[in-house]
């Protein structure tokens, strides 16, 4: 049987493994959500930058399916140098003004000029082979261009940028019929890898609502913990007083049972048949000596006696006393 130092050990290991467990398990939960959280973020970012290059590669077919279409010429439209080999780039309209085709690459670089000054989301064409060179890539769209030419679907990656956060995704651009109008002079045939778009997404927001939602789910998280421990602690707490209470009870038990070890082992009985003499009532002990009966219950017992005499007794040996009463 544990004696009661083995059994406080025992209790306070339990206690510290308890909270050591539960201590865990709210930091593996805590670290689940924030990765989920994390995971779910840039899931967000991705599915938006998707849609973007998704709209404009829309515009973009559209573009490319009627040919191209042709827009007035002004200082923010000029003539395209890199579609002079097009018979029919400029046009004039029956009033007399001119008119200038609009390729989709011309068109989606007018619409990226645009949302870099009303927005964070932008995108733009870029190819290994550019006929403008202000599309020529970055390091970035290289890597991901010459990935393209091995297979490639899409790249998409979260990098710093101007000291925020962004998204960047690019898909290919495959060179289809309606391309070649403008293109076919590059050499390109129907079916290549001519380039691609990519969409640069300022994330900033989104990971902001994030970081507030990872410090509500710590606060939650810690809330919980303390709340775990309060319990935990109350729990030993009862049952210190419990364990307090039983070694109480279990002194007083055994201080009972040595009382009444104590008491048993004072007390003498008077067991078997006793010779004792018929006239003089002496009684003959172990030995074979006869003593007065008070000597060999004085010895055998825990009584003793205080002598008197009876009024019987007292009338036969004292007559001249008792004579008159």
């Amino acid at each position: 049987m544990e004696n009661d130092s083995t059994k406080s050990v025992t209790l306070k290991r339990y206690v510290i493994s308890v909270l050591i467990i539960w201590t865990v398990l709210i930091s593996v939960s805590l670290a689940w959500n924030i990765v989920q959280n994390k995971s779910n973020t840039r899931e967000i970012a991705y599915n938006l930058a998707h849609l973007t290059l998704k709209k404009d590669t829309l515009y973009r077919h559209w573009n490319a399916d009627h040919g191209g279409v042709y827009a007035f010429v002004t200082k923010d439209t000029p003539p395209n140098p890199y579609l002079a080999h097009i018979p029919e780039r400029d046009i004039t309209t029956p009033s007399g003004k001119l008119l200038t085709l609009v390729n989709p690459a011309y068109m989606t670089r007018q619409v990226n000029e645009l949302a870099q000054k009303e927005s964070d989301t932008f995108t733009r064409v870029t190819s290994l082979k550019p006929l403008n060179p202000k599309n020529a890539p970055d390091p970035w769209e290289t890597e991901a261009l010459s990935a393209f030419e091995t297979g490639a679907k899409e790249m998409a990656t979260i990098e710093t940028r101007g000291g925020r956060k962004v998204m960047r995704m690019m898909i290919p651009f495959t060179t289809e019929k309606a391309c070649l109008k403008c293109h076919a002079a590059q050499g390109y045939k129907e079916g290549d890898i001519r380039g691609g778009i990519s969409a640069m997404l300022n994330i900033e927001p989104l990971l902001s609502i994030s970081r507030r939602y990872i410090t509500w789910l710590s606060l939650a998280h810690l809330l919980l913990w303390f709340a775990g421990i309060g319990v935990f602690i109350q729990a030993a707490l009862r049952l210190s007083i419990s364990e307090q209470k039983r070694k109480q009870v279990e002194q007083e038990r055994e201080k009972l049972i040595d009382d009444l070890r104590e008491n048993i082992s004072n007390i003498k009985t008077l067991q078997g048949i006793i010779p004792i003499c018929a006239s003089c009532k002496k009684i003959r002990n172990d030995q074979g000596y006869w003593e007065q009966v008070e000597v060999y219950v004085r010895d055998h017992t825990e009584a003793d006696f205080s002598h008197s005499i009876c009024e019987e007794c007292a009338r036969k040996l004292y007559p001249e006393i008792y004579k008159n009463r």
